[in-house]
């Protein structure tokens, strides 16, 4: 178990996030082929793992980083088995049902800090998963409109 807290989760989050993708996948040791690597970034796991890494918390993905101040450390590349992970190794989530569509969804998590991830049944690799920060949950649930997910989990994070 860890402890996390909202504040320096959301600033190392946001500045993996607001990176340029290429400096960032190069930064990490994937430069090979950038572009087959930007696909990493599509689903929010590694840069959810980075901000894990930047805040002291070891992530067990399966990906290792190659480079940079964060070398050695694993990345998640798909945002289920990050889900999973959080569930088993941070505290069990709450469940929310996407039966109602993700605009109830979007509603739920207003005003609501945390991480949430929408849950695709396409295996580990699937799925997405950002941080809510109480008034972007359209946004994130727009994002995983296209991921067709099966529920959402949510850690709510003070």
């Amino acid at each position: 178990m860890f402890n996390l807290n909202y504040a320096g989760l959301h600033q190392a989050w946001w500045r993996f996030a607001q990176a340029d993708q290429g400096e960032l996948l190069a930064g990490l040791g994937y430069e090979a082929d950038v572009s087959a690597s930007a696909c990493l970034l599509d689903n929010g796991a590694v840069i959810a793992s980075l901000a894990f890494l930047a805040q002291g918390i070891p992530v067990a993905g399966s990906r290792r980083i190659e480079t940079g101040p964060l070398t050695g450390g694993k990345v998640f590349t798909g945002a289920n088995a990050m889900a999973d992970w959080l569930a088993n190794c941070f505290m069990p989530p709450e469940t929310i049902s996407i039966d109602r569509g993700l605009g109830d969804v979007a509603d739920r998590l207003f005003g609501r800090r945390g991480i949430a991830a929408f849950i695709s049944g396409s295996g580990p690799q699937g799925g997405q998963i950002g941080l809510s920060d109480g008034s972007n949950g359209h946004l994130l649930c727009a994002g995983a409109q296209q991921k067709y997910p099966l529920e959402v989990r949510f850690w709510v994070l003070n």
